[in-house]
Formats: structure tokens, sequence, C-alpha cells
């Protein structure tokens, strides 16, 4: 009987020491909180962009012409104006030239020192006068302006070297082109007005009146313009 008791004494005693152990090695589990996410930003997506288109680069030169454009045909309304004059005199110790020049013509003098102006239309015919400096020959260009051939219009009138612009065809080309205009120059004389030019004693004053006067080095006065 004491033997059983002693048995059952060891038993319980090695079983209490098997759960303290047990007991001593469990570590305490801590409730650690699930992780929480924020709200995520959503991502928008970029708007492509158009693509602009690149200008295109300005042409450095006008076109080359071609063979078919490189001539210029005269008007077929082409005719020589007339031109005759009429008649030199004095006004107010001015010289004038009155011409005739057909109705319509365009007219410029050529000599430097010389002006003329429309004077009206008389008989159908278109007046002129041309005045300047007395006793001197000039020229005075009359033309129809019918025969003008327009131009064209242009953004680039640049041509390459040894090339000309030609206006007329709005292209470049290695010939100059004549473009055809009825025109004539006309031969005057302008007259000698009574002008007392030796009262201008001075060279100074003189050259100031050269439409009538001229001043001679030699005789050191001033003379009448003949």
């Amino acid at each position: 009987m004491k033997k059983i008791l002693k048995v059952i004494i060891f038993t319980s005693l090695i079983i209490s020491a098997c759960n303290l152990q047990v007991v001593s090695n469990t570590e305490p589990q801590l409730n650690t909180p699930a992780p929480t996410t924020g709200p995520t930003e959503t991502a928008t997506p970029a708007t492509p962009t158009e693509s602009v288109p690149l200008a295109s680069p300005t042409p450095e030169f006008a076109p080359i012409c071609t063979t078919s454009s490189a001539s210029v045909s005269p008007a077929a309304q082409c005719q020589l104006p007339s031109a005759t004059e009429s008649s030199s005199f004095c006004e107010k110790k001015d010289a004038y030239n009155l011409i005739f020049v057909s109705k319509g013509s365009t007219f410029q003098a050529l000599t430097k020192g010389f002006t003329c102006r429309d004077a009206g239309v008389k008989n159908d015919k278109q007046l002129i006068t041309c005045t300047g400096q007395m006793a001197t020959n000039y020229q005075v260009e009359v033309c129809n302006p019918a025969c003008v051939v327009p131009t064209v219009a242009a953004a680039i009138t640049t041509c390459p070297k040894d090339y000309n612009y030609n206006a007329y065809q709005g292209c470049c080309t290695q010939e100059l082109v004549a473009i055809p205009q009825s025109c004539i120059a006309l031969e005057l004389r302008s007259t000698s007005c009574v002008v007392n030019c030796k009262e201008y004693n001075k060279k100074k004053t003189c050259d100031k009146n050269s439409v009538a006067c001229v001043w001679n080095d030699t005789a050191r006065a001033c003379v009448s313009r003949k």
C-alpha cells in the first residue's frame, strides 16, 4: 500500500513540474492591430497635347522663270503717241514750252532742272507746259500708258547670283527682259526771257537766279542765258 502511494505521489510531482515548464516557456501573445490603409489617390492620366505643325521655311529666292515665262508680249493696243511743240513763251520772267500730246498720254522731263505739268485739253489734244533754265536744250518723254505691262505682286524678289528679277513675271531669269512701251522723246529748247541779270553783281545771287542768268567767271559778271 505504501509503495502504491509513493508511486502516485511521484507521478503527481513529475506532472506538476512539466506543467510549470510549459507555462514558463509560453510567451503572452500581443494583439497587434491590423494595419489600416489610407485612401489612395487616383492618378489622373495626362491629357495628350496636340502636336503643333512646324512652319514651313520661307524660300530664300523667288522662283526661276521657265522658258515660256521669260518673254513678255507687248500689249495689242500699243501705239506711239503724238507729241508736237506748239510754242515757247515767257511768263513772269520764266521760260515755258507748250506741247500738244495724244489724249491720255503720260509725260516726264528727262533733263535735270526741268518740270512738266498738265495744262488741260484743247481740240481733243492734251496740253502740257514745261519750264526750266532759259536757252537750254532738254528732253521730254511722252508715253502711251496702254502699253505698260502690269507687274506681278510678290513677297520675295531676291534672286540667286547671276540672276535678275523679272517683276513682270514674278520670277528670276538670267536674261534682261526688255518690256516694250510706246514712248517718244521730244527734243526742246527753252527760250530766253528779258531779265536784267547785271543787277546780280555777286555770284551767289546770280546762282539763285540760274534759271535766267549764269555767272561769267572771265567777266566777273552775271549775264543772261542765250
